[in-house]
């Protein structure tokens, strides 16, 4: 028994990683959204799963959900070890960064910061930081400095400096029945703020739309995608002003927004 179980190890160890497409299937009467495949939402879709029967585990490599979960459906294949700064929010930039970078449109890669201010890796690189005047921020010319280079103490200063709430006001609102992949929803507060990821969209003939919903959390854990209590994966956008995921922070769709979208 013991010999047999090595080997079923073993060989989920070989097989090659499997993606959001691969591993999750549009529901009976739907499509994916159609998206060019340069865009983020294409991106998503291809990002690599840990294999299934997989728990999830926190930065310091704690078990923070075990592989039973009923609300456990995926976990995105990312090293999260270390990383204590990257929690709901903060994951969603490194993944939109990340595809910046790969895709050669750092000249895009802006985040914002309380008050409105917005900190670029041009700016960055440039040795521009931001320095807290009274009740917002401004940046400050520094000069040169030995991580002017360096994107992961650029993203880590903002995760630092950025709340979650401060992406609700950052960015424009984006109409449910628009929704598509790389959307995120904020929920605004300034103590127990949250965010989830638009993972992926399918839509039927009636051009009725469902979403797969994907979030980090608080301690930092990998980005994973959530399971309903019906079993599915997909969740109805429909007229009720909030989707039903099963976790306990009320997520509302008035808080849909969109990286691309800046509210200045």
């Amino acid at each position: 028994m013991k010999a047999l179980f090595l080997l079923q190890i073993l060989f989920i160890a070989v097989l090659p990683a499997q993606t959001i497409i691969e591993r999750f299937p549009p529901p009976e009467g739907f499509k994916r959204l159609t998206l060019a495949d340069t865009t983020f939402g294409a991106w998503l879709r291809q990002r690599p799963l840990l294999p299934p029967g997989s728990p999830l585990c926190d930065f310091n490599n704690r078990i923070r959900k075990s592989a039973e979960d009923s609300t456990l459906a995926a976990i995105v294949d990312m090293d999260i070890r270390g990383r204590r700064l990257e929690q709901c929010m903060d994951i969603l930039m490194r993944l939109y960064s990340q595809w910046l970078v790969e895709n050669n449109k750092t000249e895009q890669l802006r985040w914002p910061m309380p008050g409105g201010v917005f900190l670029s890796w041009s700016d960055w690189r440039q040795g521009r930081r931001p320095v807290f005047k009274r009740d917002h921020y401004e940046l400050s010319e520094t000069g040169p400095a030995p991580d002017n280079d360096d994107l992961d103490a650029y993203l880590n200063t903002l995760y630092a400096l950025s709340g979650t709430q401060t992406f609700y006001f950052a960015y424009r609102p984006v109409d449910r029945q628009n929704v598509r992949p790389g959307d995120f929803i904020v929920k605004k507060s300034t103590r127990h703020g949250h965010t989830v990821l638009i993972m992926d969209v399918v839509v039927n003939k009636a051009g009725t739309r469902r979403v797969m919903v994907a979030q980090g959390d608080t301690p930092a854990v990998p980005l994973h995608v959530l399971r309903g209590a019906n079993g599915s994966v997909w969740f109805p956008v429909d007229e009720r002003p909030r989707p039903a995921l099963p976790i306990r922070k009320k997520m509302y769709w008035s808080g849909l927004r969109r990286f691309s979208r800046p509210g200045r």
